[in-house]
């Protein structure tokens, strides 16, 4: 059987120290003119898309959805540029056990690794490079992709699963025990929303305690599994292949 890991990257992955915040509020504010726009905007779980269009919902900048697109595409090019800035300026880290666990699944060939991040992909791609976490994670669903981020999951499934329609619940349903399936799917990542968009997409989902959130919390919103951190190499093995 396959096994489809799809990682987050803020908190699940690395911590940027705030560059990412800091460098989407700076692409604000050149293209718009406005400081710290985004200071009162919830971000947690929450993709990029959704985020900014809250931003210009907020400062009555929100047009119609031509005009957005026209915007988004202009707010991702300044955020990358801002970006490979902040990533100098705010002190950041790789958090424990990541490389150590992404060898060992890069090892494996019964493995698709790929990304289920609220990061728009070129975002995403530079953190990734920054923190030197780029050898085995390329593809999945970012924060383009979607507004929701339950809808980017899916993007993330269809790249990454190799062809299995994100619609055949039949190929990756609820029941853990359904030995028949031939890819099993788990979404790796921090915060409540990571796990009610795996439940959306009926894959499995284990919760990371390296965010906000505490281990507790996650598994009280549906995670199938939740630890303290990924640490332990072979914990974390045992959990996605037993």
């Amino acid at each position: 059987m396959t096994h489809t890991i799809l990682f987050d990257v803020d908190h699940t992955l690395l911590y940027t120290g705030g560059a990412g915040g800091l460098a989407m509020g700076r692409a604000f504010q050149q293209l718009h003119g406005i400081e710290n726009a985004f200071q009162n905007i919830e971000a947690t779980g929450r993709t990029d898309w959704s985020i900014f269009k809250r931003g210009l919902q907020t400062h009555d900048l929100f047009d119609d959805a031509q005009d957005f697109d026209d915007a988004l595409a202009a707010f991702i090019d300044a955020y990358v540029g801002q970006l490979a800035t902040t990533l100098r300026e705010a002190p950041g880290y790789v958090e424990p056990g990541i490389p150590e666990l992404l060898d060992a699944l890069a090892a494996r060939d019964d493995v698709r690794l790929g990304l289920a991040t609220g990061n728009f992909r070129r975002t995403c791609l530079l953190k990734l490079e920054y923190y030197e976490l780029n050898a085995h994670l390329s593809e999945g669903g970012f924060g383009e992709d979607a507004e929701n981020r339950g809808d980017m999951v899916t993007r993330a499934i269809e790249r990454v699963a190799s062809g299995l329609p994100a619609s055949d619940r039949s190929a990756h349903g609820d029941n853990a025990s359904n030995g028949s399936r031939p890819n099993e799917i788990w979404i790796v990542g921090d915060t409540p929303r990571d796990v009610e968009a795996a439940r959306a997409n009926g894959v499995r989902s284990l919760a990371v305690a390296t965010g906000e959130s505490t281990a507790g919390e996650l598994r009280a919103a549906g995670a199938d599994v939740a630890l303290k951190d990924l640490s332990n190499t072979e914990e974390v093995l045992s959990v996605l292949f037993d």
